[in-house]
């Protein structure tokens, strides 16, 4: 009798944590702080499992959105102005990962639109919209078979400013993701 416990619980082990296949649809939510204004902010995603005949490595497609809201001190032409900045990005990308035990690494690389919108205080304002393309990792842990907490890096490069002048846009995302 223990012997045929410990097989059934040893199946149903390995399927609730290596079976990723029955996983085709991921929606996340993060918190989100990066190194330019505004730093902190929140992000959502949705995932969707692509590639699945590929035997080791679980491929996803993702569409993500952030947005970021704080205030500033903006000094353009040595002149210094106060306000509210929001920015929001939106995306795709594309990520490729590896199960391994409750642990999913994972890379991706993405495209996506940023737009910067500030509100001075004595009627100075901009906004500007521009395309990124970014890169980043991660690690997702799976101690639920439905529910992922994780961690990410992203690193972006927006092309075309003409008002703002970021070299590398950096951010970290802490948050949780829920797998049907």
């Amino acid at each position: 009798m223990k012997k045929l416990l410990f097989a059934v619980l040893t199946v149903g082990f390995l399927f609730a944590f290596t079976n990723q296949a029955s996983a085709q649809w991921s929606l996340g939510a993060s918190y989100e702080t990066r190194n330019e204004d505004p730093t902190n902010g929140f992000g959502l995603r949705v995932e969707r499992s692509v590639l699945s005949a590929v035997p080791v490595v679980d491929f996803n497609m993702r569409a993500h959105f952030s947005f970021f809201n704080d205030d500033a001190l903006i000094t353009p032409d040595e002149q210094s102005y106060s306000g509210d900045i929001e920015a929001y990005d939106y995306g795709l990308a594309l990520t490729a990962g590896v199960g391994i035990a409750f642990v999913k690494p994972y890379v991706g690389l993405g495209i996506g639109a940023e737009n910067y919108n500030f509100q001075g205080d004595q009627g100075f304002s901009f906004d500007e919209s521009n395309l990124f393309w970014n890169g980043f990792g991660g690690l997702e842990l799976s101690i639920l078979p439905m529910i992922k907490p994780f961690v990410e890096y992203r690193i972006s490069q927006i092309s075309g400013s003409e008002q703002i002048n970021f070299d590398n846009v950096s951010r970290v995302a802490f948050g949780v993701s829920l797998r049907f």
